[in-house]
């Protein structure tokens, strides 16, 4: 009975979210159309959101990305689910978010070396090779009963290496495939694949625990893996890429970086703003499996939970070009810090899943709009040759304020409970706001792209 609940909640959020990308495309189509026109927005019509997919090798790496990302959310649903059920302490849990995160602070920097020296599509391979085959030992491990909790946080922490390997290769990848004023919506893009993965992910995650159980979901997250492989594998022998013979060591280039960022003024920024953001919001996303399991929900509560915090960020995605150009970066981080305090505060004070859903949707739309646009300035504020190393660094401050938040809020949850954590990142996110008052300490920070 209970697997036949988790079924029917899984194929409800499926269906959900195959209604958010159709609403998403008219807004793609329609929104910017009539709003980008408008005087508000200084008459000035940006690019199609849709351009860059105009390119068959953008558009053929968009879809296989799709596709890992759909991996990335049903490993997320399962770690987080069996962790649930073989955890000795609650704070078990939220590690496996800062296990997560934990391996961009080790791996990223490495990446984005590896990136400016070697065809980043071999380096994209060689992370894409590491991913799947840890997710086959996830798999067999614990269709054995071999898993414990800790064998689960460190196999976690080897796979999502393979990921923090491939995050510079791939954004330097999109710098250079399309020309520099479709970089923008090309990362929009990019987050509306992994929202679209995020809306499904989680209840195809929660029908796969449902009817084959954790270790099939595993395998999954394998399968899902294998296109992207084919993909980076038939481009790399189509057209291999060289570049000159890099003239410093990799510890060299490795300082250099790191100096690159520190002498622009907006990358620091940027970094800081960053740091401060994710460390708050983990609360939102380390704690949200104990919030599912108080509601008395299985896997299938959990994954409505995350597919409405994905099914509001794909809806919004279609307006955040208008958002950006209308308000200006400014206003548009602060709006983005204000929705994901109101989400995380309300975990812990409202009890039904019903109204509880709502406000995780203007959650994820913030955090959508926060993370892609934190990436774009990035990207745009690196020197050409330095794009890979400046990526890899804004992961650091990402990725570990990440890890970071999500090991303190776990201990605040074990110590005083799930709603103190809650009420303490939603407090710090409001503090934070006074970070993009004008003139705030911090750095430069640029208003507009």
């Amino acid at each position: 009975m209970q697997f036949r609940r988790i079924g029917h909640a899984g194929s409800g959020l499926i269906a959900a979210g195959f209604g958010a990308i159709l609403a998403g495309l008219v807004l793609f189509r329609v929104v910017p159309a009539q709003i980008m026109s408008s005087p508000a927005a200084g008459g000035v019509r940006p690019a199609s959101l849709l351009a860059p997919l105009k390119n068959a090798t953008y558009r053929r790496l968009w879809t296989a990305t799709l596709m890992s990302n759909f991996g990335v959310w049903i490993q997320s649903v399962a770690a987080a689910w069996l962790m649930t059920s073989i955890a000795p302490t609650v704070d078990f849990v939220a590690w496996v978010q800062a296990a997560t995160a934990l391996p961009p602070l080790c791996f990223t920097v490495l990446g984005g070396v590896l990136a400016d020296r070697f065809d980043q599509r071999l380096v994209f391979l060689v992370a894409q090779v590491i991913v799947l085959s840890v997710a086959v030992m996830l798999s067999a491990l614990d269709h054995f009963g071999l898993i414990t909790p800790w064998l689960l946080l460190g196999l976690t922490f080897a796979l999502d290496s393979g990921s923090s390997l491939r995050y510079p290769a791939y954004q330097t990848t999109i710098g250079e495939l399309l020309p520099r004023d479709q970089l923008p919506n090309a990362l929009v893009l990019a987050s509306i694949g992994w929202n679209i993965a995020r809306a499904l992910g989680p209840g195809i995650g929660g029908l796969i625990i449902a009817l084959a159980g954790v270790p099939a979901a595993f395998a999954v997250n394998a399968l899902c893996n294998v296109y992207i492989i084919g993909v980076l594998l038939r481009w790399y022998w189509k057209s291999p890429l060289a570049k000159p013979k890099p003239e410093q060591g990799l510890l060299s280039e490795l300082i250099a970086g790191f100096a690159h960022v520190h002498a622009t003024a907006t990358i620091r920024a940027v970094m800081l703003r960053c740091f401060v953001f994710t460390g708050f919001s983990s609360a939102l996303w380390s704690l949200l499996p104990l919030v599912a399991k108080r509601m008395a929900g299985g896997a299938s509560t959990y994954g409505l939970l995350l597919g409405a915090l994905g099914v509001g960020a794909l809806l919004g995605a279609g307006m955040i070009g208008w958002m950006r150009h209308s308000w200006g970066l400014r206003r548009l981080f602060a709006a983005a810090t204000f929705a994901l305090a109101l989400t995380v505060l309300a975990l812990a004070a409202v009890p039904s899943i019903y109204f509880l859903m709502p406000v995780l949707a203007l959650g994820g739309l913030g955090w959508m709009v926060a993370l892609s646009t934190f990436n774009v300035v990035v990207q745009l504020a690196a020197a050409q040759n330095f794009r890979g190393r400046a990526i890899s660094v804004y992961y650091i401050a990402l990725f570990g304020g990440l890890a970071l938040g999500s090991w303190a809020w776990g201990h605040v949850a074990e110590a005083a409970g799930v709603d103190w954590g809650l009420y303490g990142a939603g407090a710090g996110l409001l503090a934070s706001l006074f970070f993009y008052r004008p003139g705030a300490a911090g750095g430069a920070f640029p208003d507009r792209l």
